[in-house]
């Protein structure tokens, strides 16, 4: 009887190990499946007001006239699509930007719907002077 709880215990020590770590790996699997989402990051402004639209972990901050809000994005190929819809049975498509060069410039042409310009440049991180 003793050897049956040890095996069940062993069992079951193993079972929790490997359902806290699944977590962790899928994780690392998204990232790597999609490596070049995630390698997109930025801050962009456009010329002509605050608005801010920054890219990090897979998720876009959009601030516009003192609102601002998170949601998730993929970078495939030139183009980014942010998912503005909040659910699956809501019809809004997804905003789809340009990145021109090395992603110093977006361009989006349904931006105006959502009250955005449709020209984004890259900020340039403020550099500490020594």
């Amino acid at each position: 009887m003793y050897q049956f709880k040890y095996v069940v215990k062993s069992y079951l020590v193993v079972l929790l190990s490997s359902l806290s770590l699944y977590g962790c790996f899928q994780e690392e699997l998204e990232h790597w499946v999609n490596q070049e989402t995630y390698a997109f990051q930025g801050t962009y402004k456009n010329q002509h007001n605050a608005d801010l639209i920054d890219f990090r972990e897979a998720k876009a901050s959009i601030q516009s006239k003192g609102k601002s809000m998170v949601v998730p994005f993929e970078v495939d190929d030139n183009f980014i699509y942010i998912q503005v819809r909040q659910s699956s049975k809501e019809k809004r498509e997804d905003i789809v930007m340009r990145i021109h060069g090395d992603g110093e410039v977006l361009t989006c042409s349904a931006c105006a719907k959502y009250h955005l310009s449709n020209i984004w440049v890259r900020t340039v991180p403020d550099t500490p002077t020594e």
